[in-house]
Formats: C-alpha cells, sequence, structure tokens
C-alpha cells in the first residue's frame, strides 16, 4: 500500500519540479534594473556611444538575395538596381585617379581644386610667429572610374543641393580614393564640430568630387621684428600634393574673405592671392606645386604713439628747461634731470618686456635710447658747469693756530671758522684779507665786540676789536693789542671768465638740443614709415 502511494504521487512532484525550473529560467531572463540602464547607456540613441549594437550592426551590413552577407563596399555599381552614381566593381581605392585619365581624355599633371571661405584671421602671435585662421576648406579632384546615372532625377532637380550636384556623408570617403596634402609651415590643424563633424561630400555630374570641412589652422609665420613697432609682415597660406611633384600634379585656387566679419586685432589685415613666386616648392624630395594665399600685416601704431613715442618726446624737450635756470640752483637743475632720465629708463624696460625678440635694436628702443642719451646729455653739461664752479677746500689753520683759537673762545669769544663760506677763491702768497665773523656784547656789556681773522701768508691772525659808544676799537693779535680801523672785507665769487664760460655751456646747449633732436625726428620716421596706405 504504501508503494503504490508513493507511485501515484510521483506525477505531481514531477509537475511541481518542471513549474520551479521554468520559473527560475524566466527569472534569469529578465533584466536587473542596473543592467537594464547599462544596456540602455549603450542605445543608439546615445551620441557618443562607441559600442553598436548587435541588432543595428546586422541591419547595415547588407545581404545578398540568398541571405548572405554582401561586400562592404556598399557603393559599388550592383546589377538592376538603380543608382545615381557608383563605383566599378573593380575600383581600388589605392590607385591614382590620374592613372585612368585616358578614361576623360586627359593627359597628366592632374589639377586640384582649392576654394578657401576665410572667416577670419583669430589670432596673431609675436612671440611664436604664428597665425591661426578659421575658414572652410574645400578641395575638388577629377575621378574618371565614377559611373554617373545621368538620366537620375537628382540631378536636375535641386534635392540635396544645386542642380548637377548631390550631396553625400564624409563616410564615402572610405570608399572612395582622396589625396594626400600637405600645409606648408603647419603648426595644429582643427576640426569644427558641432553635434558633428563640419564636413561634407559633394559628387558632381562631370565626375568631379568636392571634400569641404570647417577647420582652424595655425600655420608658422616667420616675421621679423627689427622694425617693432613700426614693423610689417607678409605671411603665406600654401597647400600642396604630399607624394606627387608639380610634373604629375598642378594645382588652382581662389579664396573668399569679408573684412567685416574679421574681428579686431594689433595688426591691419590684407589678403591678397598668392605670388607667382610661393605657387613652387623646392624641397629635397622634388619639386611641387603650391596654391593658397598670402596675408599682409601692418601692426597698429597709434597706441605706440600714445604711450611711448609722444611721452618720450616730451621728457627730452622738458630736459631743455634746465638750460635756463641759473647753474647756482643745484637741487632744482639736478632733480629735474634725474627724475626725466629714471622716468624714460623705465619707459624703456616696460617696452623690451613686452616687445618680441629681434635680432637686433628695434625702431622703439633706438627712439628711447636716443631720448635718454639726450637727457643724459644735459646731466652731463650740468655736471661739467659744477666741476667749474667747484672750489678746492683744505684746512687754512696749522695745530697751534687751532688752540690758539680755542683759546680766545674760552674767554668769550665764538669759535673761528677755517674758511669763510663766502670765500670761492684761493689766496695767493702775500695777500691778506679780513673777514667779520662773530658779533657779540663785551663782558662788561657795554658796547659791540667784534672777532675779526686776517689771512696773511696761510696764517690767521685773530683779532678782536671792541666797539663802543664812542667808536673805539682795540685789536688783538698774538703778541699785544692795539688801536686801529678795521677795514671791511672784500666781496668774493666768480671771476669774470669762469661766469662767462658757464654761461656759454648753457647758451650753446639750448641753441644745440633742439635742432639736433628735431633732426633726429626727421630722418627716423622717414627711414621707418614704410606703411602701406591700402591696409590704413
Amino acid at each position: 500500500m504504501g508503494m503504490m502511494h508513493f507511485r501515484d504521487k510521483l506525477p505531481l512532484t514531477w509537475c511541481l519540479v518542471m513549474q520551479l525550473s521554468c520559473i527560475l529560467h524566466q527569472t534569469s531572463s529578465v533584466d536587473w534594473p542596473e543592467e537594464q540602464s547599462r544596456k540602455e547607456s549603450l542605445s543608439p540613441v546615445d551620441p557618443d556611444s562607441k559600442m553598436i549594437p548587435e541588432e543595428q550592426l546586422r541591419k547595415e551590413i547588407p545581404h545578398t538575395s540568398d541571405g548572405g552577407l554582401a561586400s562592404l563596399d556598399t557603393n559599388k555599381c550592383k546589377p538592376n538596381t538603380p543608382f545615381i552614381w557608383c563605383l566599378p566593381q573593380d575600383y581600388n581605392q589605392e590607385k591614382h585617379p590620374f592613372t585612368y585619365f585616358h578614361l576623360v581624355n586627359k593627359s597628366l599633371p592632374w589639377d586640384y581644386a582649392f576654394r578657401f571661405v576665410i572667416e577670419e584671421i583669430s589670432n596673431i602671435n609675436d612671440k611664436s610667429q604664428t597665425m591661426s585662421i578659421s575658414m572652410y576648406f574645400a578641395v575638388s579632384w577629377l575621378e574618371p572610374r565614377l559611373k554617373i546615372n545621368e538620366s537620375a532625377t537628382e540631378w536636375s532637380e535641386a534635392r540635396t543641393g544645386p542642380a548637377n550636384e548631390v550631396n553625400e556623408s564624409p563616410e564615402i570617403l572610405k570608399y572612395i580614393w582622396y589625396p594626400e596634402l600637405e600645409i606648408y609651415g603647419l603648426d595644429t590643424f582643427g576640426r569644427q564640430r558641432v553635434l558633428k563633424e563640419m564636413s561634407g561630400v559633394r559628387i558632381i555630374k562631370n565626375k568631379t568630387i568636392t571634400y569641404e570641412l570647417g577647420v582652424r589652422i595655425t600655420i608658422s609665420c616667420r616675421m621679423n621684428f627689427d622694425d617693432y613697432p613700426l614693423d610689417a609682415h607678409t605671411c603665406q597660406f600654401q597647400v600642396g600634393s604630399y607624394y606627387d611633384t608639380h610634373e604629375t600634379v598642378t594645382c588652382s585656387s581662389f579664396f573668399i574673405y569679408d573684412l567685416d566679419r574679421q574681428r579686431s586685432l594689433q595688426h591691419f589685415i590684407q589678403i591678397e592671392s598668392l605670388p607667382s613666386e610661393f605657387k613652387v616648392m623646392e624641397l629635397p624630395s622634388g619639386i611641387y606645386a603650391a596654391c593658397g594665399f598670402q596675408v599682409r600685416l601692418q601692426r597698429k601704431q597709434m597706441q605706440f604713439l600714445v604711450q611711448v613715442y609722444l611721452p618720450s618726446f616730451m621728457f627730452v624737450i622738458v630736459s631743455w628747461v634746465s638750460f635756463l635756470i641759473k647753474p647756482e640752483v643745484v637741487p632744482g637743475r639736478m632733480a629735474l634731470l634725474v627724475t626725466l632720465f629714471l622716468v624714460l629708463i623705465n619707459i624703456f624696460n616696460s617696452v623690451r618686456e613686452n616687445a618680441p625678440i629681434s635680432s637686433r635694436l628695434n625702431a622703439i628702443d633706438l627712439y628711447l635710447v636716443v631720448c635718454i642719451f639726450l637727457v643724459f646729455g644735459a646731466l652731463m653739461e650740468y655736471a661739467v658747469i659744477l666741476l667749474l664752479l667747484k672750489k678746492r677746500r683744505k684746512p687754512m689753520r696749522t695745530i697751534d693756530q687751532g688752540l690758539r683759537h680755542l683759546f680766545a673762545a674760552s674767554n668769550g669769544a665764538a669759535a673761528v671758522p677755517l674758511r669763510d663760506t663766502n670765500t670761492r677763491e684761493e689766496n695767493s702768497a702775500g695777500e691778506e684779507k679780513q673777514v667779520e665773523v662773530v658779533n657779540s656784547v663785551p663782558s662788561n656789556g657795554v658796547g659791540k665786540k667784534t672777532m675779526l681773522v686776517t689771512y696773511a701768508n696761510n696764517k690767521a691772525v685773530i683779532t678782536e676789536a671792541v666797539q663802543n659808544a664812542q667808536h673805539e676799537q682795540r685789536q688783538l693779535t698774538g703778541e699785544g693789542y692795539y688801536t686801529g680801523q678795521i677795514s671791511k672785507p672784500p666781496d668774493v665769487g666768480l671771476s669774470v671768465r669762469k661766469q662767462a664760460l658757464v654761461d656759454n655751456i648753457d647758451a650753446w646747449a639750448m641753441w644745440i638740443s633742439p635742432p639736433m633732436f628735431i633732426f633726429w625726428n626727421i630722418c627716423y620716421w622717414i627711414a621707418y614709415r614704410h606703411v602701406d596706405d591700402e591696409l590704413i
């Protein structure tokens, strides 16, 4: 009975096991939220996703009629399939089009056509000697191997572009030959992007392919800053074939430039066609054809005229005022010249800090150096005058005379100076001069006591005179007293010859400096004034 009961329940147990296994299988096929979000992140909706879902990949791969995978060259011609243009089945992307020039009855050299739609010159860097250009860069070439369906309505109707042209995705360049180009002097090459890369391919009915893209190009430009800031430069944008010489490939180009869209820079800008001497590039590997345009640059000078040239010019003129100041006014004249000299030195250092590197002294440095030299010359002229006014100084007493002077001072008289401050000339041998030094009141309070010094034969004789109400005078010598009339000391100053020489030096400096500075400015601006009126 037990065995029979177990056998009756066996089918029921088996059914429960099968149901449980089905539930577990369904649970494993359901994605958890984290897994679901990961799959959604790889969805083709995400434009930044680098992984293509398997379903999308299968749809993009073409299939044959029997369900097999077809060739990835989707632009090749297929029988019984309508087309606008297509590539032959034997198309080889590695072969140049000019190897099939017999198909279009054309001979070498092959021609590349360039078109440059220049938006602006975005930056000019003097330090690195580079120029940045924002533009639309287009190159066209003939592809004789293309198959064109001239009866297609797309050529006559402007559906995807102008008449006789159709626009295509840049992805077709994966299957079509395109030229290898070189931009001479290239520093950086950047493609412009918004949501996608700003580029496109246009197929023309005459079998011409045009590839256009928005770029920001930085090229090197050889600049000479010897004339800074009165300098002008020319920069060439040149592009040509990387492999093929001018015997195989030539080129032609034109440009479009709207000056109204140009931002204000530190240069006046003019763009012109590339001169003939720059249309050929001679390299060690051969001679290559080049196309492009030339940019002429002229630095704007108003800022430098106002901030550097005009102040320096005025400082030199102000330095001439020192010639009108009397030489005896040492602090005023010296302060004026030294201040102007230091200010010009400061301007020179500031200009040198911001100036680009030059092979020699540039224009603005030369002007400032001349201005500094003129102010320095005025300072040296005044130094010569001071040298002429200078009197050699030496002690006028011996030690014995100094002690005697101290004893006399202890008796109520004031100290006698070594030399009268008003004396400018040295006494000659045997010449006597009397100088009144100190006035004081005698000890009895009556009259007026005066200390006199008589210089004779490089010896000082102290004389004490007391003048009372009756004008009595007593004279004290080293040997005793005596009375007598004391004469007034003579006035001492510049000699007539030295005074005339000093006046002549200032007069000559006043008459020579202005004409010399004006002549220098005329020569300077004539030598550096090479600005083209078309650029201003």
